[in-house]
């Protein structure tokens, strides 16, 4: 869950794992032992002791339990939990033979792979500190972080050997993590609890880096929040469709899978193609990721193959138009469909909705979770009464503890333990709350202020919209003007006069853009969501096809 990290609904149903199919999977069989392990053995409810909260404590436990459960699977190939485990082990050793120390910093890099999660979580047993970086990133803006860092190692795949060499640092190819066949570390897992485990950096593609530093407490308590309230169990699958650097994979899917004793399946980088294929091949039973992607899923040819066999569908990141939701619960009425909001700092969720909303009140995200307040700030700094929109701040155990060595925009970023979420909502009177935007994302036409989420709820009604994007362009009278890029879908033509007379039914005059540009495909920031900055740069450049 970009900045934003999709949440869950309260009380949900057991997901059942979808049907059983032979395949062709190769295994990877290594002799160990477990001695160094310091096992908490699971406790039965209700004894009054508390599970880890540590992860890879958390993998080791599974392993002694259910050595033989599937823990990883990427493609063709696949790990149980007793085989991960001896991963981390062997990776855990190469890095105390490179020496590295507790609040050491680790930074992995590279696409999605079995040698990405066995990096992350022998960094975290060691008591490093990870910090899984975008591999989106430029040269300088990934020197930039790691500099910031101050990173002992870059772990890097061999697409992204050059990238970590222009660090001057050292380097381990994650592709030989894989496949380690040395020693073990017989040396008990490091860390406490409240002890640093990840920084997360929340800029994106531009913009000044800011890693969000989070506990192990926090990393593990969210993902287990997210795995009760959809009640996720061991047998249950996932494939992580966007980047692991980003919270959606690292938290809400491989994290909840690991705290469960779950499989999270692996594809190299999203494409459409390859995820509706591998959906097809190896289907899962718990689908999570921003609306436009799953709207891409939604309006494939296997779409039907694909919903028939999932059983709980995680959205958030940005707004979910209501028919989109419709349109998904009438073709799929077995879906339990969860929408939810939350951001990089908090680590995951924020707010659920109940899946028995979704048909009512679908673009709300919800109420908040347990351990979660919340509170809206009107433009006066006072608390907002119900209905009146401004500054959401949240807070909890999840919320990070500060920006990785950057003091001041932490001061401007946390007031006391609330965290200022840059998020525009409000709480209806029922407690629900509703997002309106970002609070720089505002479009100011002539003093009226439009929220790009509202108007884009609305284009999505429109039979020949696929996915839209709204944007400011510069005006030098009114300062901004209201437009928007689409996308259409196959077979479907826009014809923008038609567009225009039934959004007047659902907009005043000033919302209505005024300028439309139609795209195959929207540009997007690594965690899938559409790039609303890149849109109005290209629309700028002269590089948008004009409706």
């Amino acid at each position: 869950m970009g900045a934003r990290s999709a949440s869950v609904a309260p009380h949900p149903s057991p997901v059942r794992g979808p049907r059983a199919r032979q395949r062709r999977i190769r295994r990877r069989h290594h002799h160990h032992d477990r001695s160094g392990d310091q096992l908490m053995k699971p406790s039965p409810p209700g004894d009054g002791k508390k599970s880890p909260e540590l992860l890879p404590q958390i993998v080791a436990d599974r392993a002694a339990s259910h050595p033989d459960s599937p823990a990883i699977v990427h493609g063709e190939t696949q790990l149980t939990y007793s085989e991960l485990n001896t991963q981390i082990r062997r990776a855990a050793a190469v890095f105390e033979n490179e020496d590295i120390k507790h609040g050491d910093r680790l930074v992995v890099v590279g696409h999605n792979s079995i040698g990405w999660i066995v990096a992350y979580l022998a960094g975290l047993r060691v008591g490093a500190v990870v910090s899984p970086a975008n591999n989106r990133l430029n040269t300088g803006q990934f020197v930039e972080q790691c500099a910031l860092l101050d990173a002992q190692i870059v772990l890097h795949d061999a697409d992204h050997a050059e990238l970590a060499a222009h660090t001057g640092r050292r380097t381990i190819a994650l592709e030989d993590l894989e496949d380690l066949r040395g020693p073990e570390s017989d040396t008990a897992i490091r860390s406490n609890p409240d002890d640093d485990a990840v920084v997360s950096f929340t800029s994106g593609t531009t913009g000044t880096p800011k890693g969000a530093v989070l506990s192990h407490r926090a990393v593990v308590a969210a993902s287990q929040a997210i795995a009760t309230r959809i009640s996720v169990h061991a047998g249950d699958s996932t494939l992580v469709l966007v980047p692991l650097f980003h919270n959606t994979g690292f938290i809400d899917q491989l994290g909840v899978m690991l705290v469960t004793g779950g499989s999270t399946h692996l594809m190299k980088k999203y494409r459409t193609s390859d995820a509706l294929a591998e959906l097809v091949a190896r289907p899962v039973s718990y689908l999570t990721a921003v609306p436009s992607i799953l709207r891409m899923v939604m309006v494939s040819e296997d779409a039907e193959t694909i919903f028939h066999e999932a059983q709980v569908v995680l959205f958030g990141g940005s707004p979910m138009p209501n028919a989109w939701s419709e349109e998904l619960l009438t073709r799929w009425p077995h879906l339990r469909l969860v929408h939810g909001y939350g951001l990089t700092e908090f680590t995951s969720g924020c707010t659920t909705l109940p899946p028995d909303l979704i048909g009512v009140k679908g673009e709300s995200v919800g109420f908040p979770l347990p351990g979660v307040d919340l509170q809206i700030l009107g433009d006066d700094g006072r608390a907002a009464t119900a209905g009146d929109t401004g500054e959401i701040l949240v807070r909890g155990v999840t919320r990070m503890s500060r920006y990785w060595k950057q003091p001041e925009l932490t001061a401007a970023k946390t007031s006391g333990d609330w965290l200022r979420t840059g998020d525009l909502g409000y709480l209806d009177e029922d407690g629900l709350l509703w997002l309106t935007g970002r609070v720089d994302d505002v479009i100011n036409r002539g003093g009226e202020k439009v929220l790009p989420a509202h108007v884009e709820s609305k284009i999505a009604k429109l039979a020949p919209v696929s996915e839209a994007t709204v944007f400011p362009i510069p005006d030098l009278v009114l300062q901004q003007r209201v437009a928007a890029a689409v996308t259409i879908r196959s077979g479907r033509s826009f014809n923008v006069d038609q567009a225009l007379t039934q959004l007047r039914t659902e907009l005043p005059d000033y919302a209505i853009p005024e300028q439309w540009v139609i795209y195959e495909e929207l540009p997007r920031t690594a965690s899938g969501k559409s790039d609303r900055r890149a849109i109005a740069r290209e629309y700028q450049e002269g590089k948008a096809r004009h409706a």
